[in-house]
């Protein structure tokens, strides 16, 4: 059995001999798992019962190692959403998500599912039909020993269901497997301030978080570990920050605008070898070869980030970015041409982002 210490040191060797190499041999979906696994044991070597959650993706689960490496898993969709916001989830696809997530439960991880039955992607409307959405969800969720939450599409919302609003917490939220109410909001709502933004989600009374460590996405507006340990106090549960370990946005604190100047969404000459095209679905976010050390070393300085700011656990999402460079294996190799060529551009913007040890 390996080590956590181990596993990381061996996969960084693996991953560095494959791309010095003469020909490079990647697949992705056993380097996401690896990934993930690394990511784990980077977090944990500091703090033994930090929480893990990949979002999506649920079928990874059918390795022994990710399963046992994740404390839960967060999936969208399971039953509104997987064809667009408000619209249910064909039953084919709901009973594959079913069928992988409950390899999580069974195994005692913690399942998150997150649907989206609202049309509007900002704010949701409680129609009469979207209730019957929503009881649905939560009911089928629950039967299957899962932790529901509805709200829209956009993730700016602190969503309040009717008839399923959680129950204020009486004392604080020690074990993860005491989680039976979760909100997930990314952004605050049009107008709201800081304060209230975190003041909302204090009130709320669910047992866990999933939010950005920043208020707006920048490093300049990060929350405090004051502020974080305010939230927790007042809330009583345990808070998870978002990270997007397989595609790479462009107003975080790593990102350098020479990388795609003409926003043509292709990385322009200079650009780091780990990066990959725009996604098309989400403007601004490009898809990465994660598999790259050189991603992984910005992916674990985010982690050590929100470690500092007193986060319980991370929340990684764009993991199923895997399936992407499976269909697309000619793209695999793109980067060799960019090899070389990107220190100038890429070592300053990590340089500037240090954190002060």
């Amino acid at each position: 059995m390996r080590t956590e210490g181990k596993w990381t040191a061996g996969l960084a060797m693996a991953i560095a001999l494959s791309w010095s190499g003469g020909a490079q041999s990647v697949d992705p979906k056993g380097a996401m798992i690896a990934f993930v696994e690394a990511v784990a044991a980077h977090a944990r070597a500091a703090e033994p019962g930090f929480g893990v959650f990949p979002q999506n993706a649920a079928e990874l689960g059918q390795d022994p190692g990710y399963l046992a490496t994740v404390t839960g898993i967060g999936q969208e969709d399971a039953f509104y959403g997987y064809q667009g916001p408000g619209k249910k989830t064909p039953e084919k696809a709901t009973e594959q998500i079913e069928s992988d997530l409950d390899r999580f439960e069974a195994a005692g991880k913690l399942v998150l599912t997150v649907d989206y039955p609202f049309r509007n992607r900002n704010k949701p409307v409680f129609s009469r039909p979207v209730r019957k959405k929503i009881d649905r969800l939560y009911s089928l969720s629950a039967e299957r020993g899962y932790v529901p939450y509805a709200t829209v599409l956009n993730l700016d919302w602190l969503t309040m269901n009717p008839g399923h609003a959680p129950s204020a917490n009486h004392g604080a939220i020690a074990e993860w497997s005491q989680v039976t109410s979760f909100a997930y909001q990314l952004q605050p709502s049009r107008g709201q301030s800081r304060s209230g933004f975190l003041a909302a989600l204090g009130a709320a009374g669910y047992d866990l978080y999933v939010l950005d460590y920043s208020f707006d996405g920048s490093d300049a507006e990060a929350f405090t570990p004051a502020e974080i340990a305010d939230l927790k106090a007042q809330c009583g549960g345990k808070l998870l920050a978002y990270v997007s370990i397989g595609e790479a946005e462009d107003y975080r604190w790593y990102w350098n605008q020479a990388w795609d100047a003409n926003h043509d969404g292709k990385p322009d000459p200079g650009a780091p070898a780990w990066l990959g095209p725009e996604n098309p679905q989400w403007p601004g976010d490009y898809r990465v070869r994660f598999w790259d050390p050189a991603w992984q070393a910005i992916v674990f300085q985010y982690v050590d980030k929100v470690m500092a700011q007193g986060f319980d656990g991370v929340y990684l999402d764009t993991v199923d970015t895997y399936e992407y460079w499976e269909r697309h294996p000619s793209k695999l190799q793109e980067a060799r041409a960019r090899l070389g060529q990107n220190s100038a551009v890429e070592a300053p913007a990590l340089r500037r982002n240090q954190r002060e040890p």
